[in-house]
Order: structure tokens, then sequence, then C-alpha cells
């Protein structure tokens, strides 16, 4: 379809009283300085057809003002226009109006309201009517792409990518597969989800690993600390007692108190050995305690951190909220002022002491009211504004001070579990000890009353020997256990560098795919080229929408105009669609791009006072 522009003719609208503008379908150049009304045509077109201005706005002031910057009344404001589709020629017109009427016990009329009113070909429509035959004639969303050569290039990056997939075509995920043999494994990684989910799965997971990587060196650590300082050599040490015993046994005269003091020194290593291996029970009984203790004050400080976070941003809420209360309490006070404020009138001309003529009168009345009535308007909307923002900060402390006590509850459950935990801690005494404990109390009870040489010295030297052979004995089961930490970190970090891999080879095939994403892309324009992708300074891979010209993102104006051109040349192919094109700022170009659509370039030239018009 082929849409082209006749005539176009605008009265009192915007800052223009009435012109015509009538290129016959071929392309024109509007030159004119600033503020003469260039841009004005561009949006009273786009007004005819969807009721917006260039700027995407229906709130637009359509009135003209007059030199105080009032808005000037008792006007029709008009656009027509006269178009050509496919050859077929179609008369579209919109008339902005205003409505008058008076009230009961008034004697003139007031400005009420405003109507719109539509005519195809001379033939009065509906509102209604009208929107669905200017969207039979072309979608609003085409139409803004197809007449601006700016829009496209201004949409989200991820809208502009999705036009660009429909009009130029996707590239399946086998496709993309299928051109590198190293992202054949990446099937089996996916397996049934989307790449995107998969990487919040991997995510989750190496948040997981790494949590425990982090908590496994300090769990080493702390072990470590509980080991003896030197390291004793237990042949050295066994070869140490067997001389104090010969020593010992040397200096017994009695065979009765030999006796004894062997059944004391065998008494005392049983204990030595009974003490050593219920230590090592102890130890590996309460490692799961020890753990779950760890874990639970480790998630304890970081729910403390959230609370603490929340509770800035409680305070923060609050003191906007403080603010808010004040800024209402003065928006009170000029409300109030502005009510009572009163208008004195003067009934007679200061000129010629004439009385004033009544509508002159009521006038000034009316005018008094109104600007009272607006800015009493403007009061109270603005206090609404705060009084609605009040409550939305209010909704977030609430919402805060509740996440902060479900928190604290949190908190509470895990300081249960520690208590929970530390029930199951062992930290009993055998019998057997207390056995022993008694036997060598009589032993020693019998070798005191035994007259003998001292050897008090040489049995503590014995003693002390055994009690390093036991601490050896508890020394090689926390060994096991920073062992077993060892190799869980070993195998934790393979696993997390096997999820990294998995990361890459996703983002391996983005790039693959947006590879040939853009090179399809590419091959439907003439100047412009697409970057779909952008690597990361972490080597990561981040999707993207950005057109470039001769491999530069920073264009000229000139140089954006161009691209939006060529943009417009193959939306309009792929929709079939010509339309008239607006092309703002035209004076930064010397060669526009040419294409089989209608152009109108408008161009700033001081040396045009008025809009003139050069037709092609």
């Amino acid at each position: 379809m082929e849409i082209r522009l006749k005539r176009l003719e605008l009265r009192n609208f915007m800052a223009i009283k009435k012109f015509v503008f009538e290129p016959n379908g071929k392309n024109a150049t509007v030159k004119g300085a600033n503020a003469t009304g260039k841009t004005t045509l561009a949006s009273g077109f786009r007004w005819l057809f969807f009721g917006k201005n260039v700027d995407d706005k229906t709130d637009f002031a359509i009135k003209g003002t007059d030199k105080s910057g009032q808005a000037v009344s008792n006007l029709d404001h008009t656009v027509r226009a006269t178009l050509e589709i496919d050859g077929k020629p179609l008369e579209l017109q919109k008339t902005y109006r205003e409505k008058w009427t008076k009230k009961r016990g008034s004697a003139t009329k007031t400005l009420t309201s405003h109507t719109t009113e539509h005519s195809i070909d001379g033939v009065p429509i509906q509102k209604k009517e009208w929107d669905s035959k200017m969207g039979a004639i072309i979608n609003e969303d085409i139409f803004k792409l197809l007449t601006m050569p700016s829009f496209f290039s201004n949409m989200p990056w991820q809208r502009c990518r999705a036009t660009l997939l429909e009009v130029c075509g996707d590239i399946s995920d086998n496709d993309v597969i299928a051109s590198d043999l190293t992202l054949s494994a990446l099937p089996a990684i996916l397996s049934d989800r989307s790449l995107e989910d998969q990487k919040k799965v991997i995510a989750a997971k190496k948040k997981k690993v790494n949590d425990r990587l982090k908590e496994i060196p300090a769990r080493i650590d702390e072990l470590l600390r509980t080991l003896p300082s030197e390291s004793a050599n237990r042949k050295v040490i066994k070869a140490y007692i067997k001389n104090i015993d010969k020593k010992i046994q040397a200096a017994k005269d009695d065979t009765v108190l030999s006796g004894l003091r062997k059944d004391l020194a065998e008494a005392q290593v049983k204990l030595a050995e009974a003490k050593a291996k219920t230590a090592q029970v102890i130890l590996e009984a309460n490692a799961g305690v020890d753990a779950k203790v760890f874990e639970a004050q480790a998630e304890i400080r970081k729910l403390k951190s959230q609370i603490d976070a929340i509770g800035d941003r409680v305070e923060g809420c609050e003191d906007k909220i403080t603010r808010n209360n004040k800024s209402i309490a003065e928006l009170k006070a000029t409300h109030a002022t502005v009510t009572a404020r009163k208008q004195t009138y003067d009934e007679i001309c200061p000129t010629c002491n004439q009385p004033l003529p009544s509508d002159q009168i009521e006038a000034a009345k009316a005018q008094f009211n109104e600007n009272q009535a607006t800015e009493l308007t403007s009061i109270q909307a603005d206090a609404r504004k705060l009084k609605a923002g009040n409550e939305t900060l209010q909704e977030t402390v609430d919402a805060d001070e509740k996440k902060i006590k479900s928190l604290g509850l949190e908190i509470d459950g895990f300081n249960a579990e520690i208590v929970n935990a530390e029930k199951g801690r062992v930290e009993t005494t055998p019998t057997d000890h207390t056995l022993l404990k008694t036997e060598i109390t009589r032993l020693q009870v019998d070798i005191e009353e035994k007259p003998t040489t001292d050897t008090t010295a040489l049995e503590t030297e014995r003693r002390e020997g055994q009690t390093k052979l036991a601490v050896l004995d508890s020394v090689q089961g926390t060994k096991k256990r920073i062992k077993e930490l060892d190799d869980e970190e070993k195998r934790l970090a393979g696993e997390y560098e096997e999820l990294e891999g998995q990361i890459f080879l996703m983002e391996k095939f983005t790039v693959a795919k947006c590879n040939l994403l853009e090179g399809q892309i590419n091959s439907k324009f003439e100047l412009v080229k697409w970057k779909l992708f952008d690597i990361q300074v972490n080597e990561g891979v981040k999707e993207c929408c950005i057109p470039t010209l001769n491999g530069s993102t920073d264009l000229s104006n000139s140089e954006r105009i161009n691209v939006g051109l060529d943009i417009i040349r193959t939306l309009s192919n792929y929709y079939d669609i010509h339309c008239p094109i607006w092309i703002d700022n035209c004076e930064s170009i010397t060669h526009p791009l040419e294409i089989p659509s209608q152009t109108i370039k408008l161009v700033v030239s001081e040396d045009h006072p008025k809009m003139e018009i050069i037709y092609e």
C-alpha cells in the first residue's frame, strides 16, 4: 500500500492560524526559522490520524495563545488532509471545538467542555468509527515506525530487537548448534529448560557451592587451632617412657612396693588411654553439632544484616513522610489564603468616568473566579499527590516492619536450632574412668604407707610422656576431619569450574546466534549494521540492539537521519506500506538517503522568517 499526501490544511492549530501545504504527492522541503510552525505541520498530520503530536502526547496545547500566554477562545481548530492511497483519493478532516453553555440564572455562557468532530470525504462519523477506519488504513505503531526516522532507534532495545526478528526472521537453536560443533553438548545441559531458565538454575547452584567453599577454610582453620603447636614422635616418646621405667625399677627396694608402683603405672596408663579414647569419641560425636551451630550462626549473621538494611530504608521512608506532612500543612495554609482572597471591581471607567459595560464587569469577575479556581485545584492536586505518596511510603514501612518481624522470627528459629543442637552435645564421663581413678587413689595410698626410695619425680615424667601419647591419639581424629574437609573443598572447586564451563558454553551459544542473526538482519539494510550483543569486561555476553554506521555507534545528526531512513525503507518493504515521512532537523544533512516513500524535509533556516515550501 502506498499513501501519498496531496494537501494538508491547518486552521487555528497550535501556533498556526491558517496554512495550506500542497505537495501533491511529491517530495517537499519546508524551510523556516525556529518557531515558525514546521514541526506543527508534522504534529497536525499525526493528530489527524491518531490524536497525538510528534512527541506521542495527547494532552498537548492544540489551541493557540495570545500575547499574554492565554489560550485563544471561540475558535475551531481544524486539520484537513487530502491523501492518495494506492491511487485513490481520500479526504480526512478533524475539528477540535469548544462547547459553551449558559447555566441557569446566568446571562452569559461559560466554557464547559470540548468536542472533536470527524469526517471522511465530507461525511461526519463518530470517533469510534473514525478510530476503526484509521486502524484499517494503518496500525498506529506501524504509522509511527514508517513516518518518523527517529522513532525506531528511540524504542527500548528489546522492542527494536523483537521487531528486527519479526521483519528479518529468527534462527532456530538447532541451526545455531549445528553451526559450531563445540555447542553439541548444550542440549544435554539445557534439558527441557530455556537458556535463560538454565542460567538461573546454574547461578543458584554456583551460589550454593561458592557459599560452602567460603565456609570450609574457616572450619579447617578452626580445627588446625586445636592441634598442638609442636609435632611429637610416637617412637621417641615410647622410648623415653621405657627409659623412665628402668630408672624407676632400679630405684625400687621392695618387691611389694614395686608391684604397687607397677599396678599404679598400669592403672594410670589405662586411665590416660581411656581419656584419649573418650576425647576422640566426644569430638566425633559432636562434629555434627558443631557443624549445625556454625551454619545456624552464619544464617543469623546474614539475617541481621538484612534487618539493618531494611531498618535504614524504613527510617528513610519515615523521614520522607514527615517532610510530606509538613508540605501538606503548608498547602492547607496556602489554600485557606487563596480561598479568602476577594477581588474588587471598578465599575467606572478611569478614562471617561462612564459606567463600564456590565458584560465587561462580569467578564472580569469570571476571569478572577476562574483563576482562583485553577489555583485552588492545583493546590488540592499537589496535596493529594503528597498524601498518595505518604500512603505508598507507609505501605512500604508497614511491609518492611513485617519483613523485619519475619526475619526476627527466622533468627529465633535458628537460635532454637542451636539450642536443640547443643542438647545433643556429648559431655559425659564414662564409668570406667571413675573406677580407674578409684584404683589409682587406692594404690597411691598403699605406696605412701610403704617406706621406699622417692621416685615421685620419675613417675611424674612418666605420666607426662603418657599424656603426650594420649594427645597424639586425639590428633589423629582431627587430622582425619581436616582431610575430609580438604577433599570436599577440591570436589566443590571442580564442580564450580564445571558450572562456569556450562555458563561459558551458553554465552558462546548466544554469541554464535547473534553472529548468525546479525548477518541475516544486516543483509536487509543498505547502510545500517546492527550490533546484537556486547562482550562484557568479565567476558560475559550481554544482549543489545544498537544501530551502527561504518562500525561506529557515535552518529552525527545527519547519520542518524540516514540510518532512520534506511530502517524505514526496510520496514516499509516488509509491511508493504509506504507513508509520507517527516524528516525533522534536516538542515544538518546534505544528501539524505533516497527511498521510494514520499519525504517531507523540515529545515531550520534563519533566512526564512516565515515558512517557505519548496516542492520537488
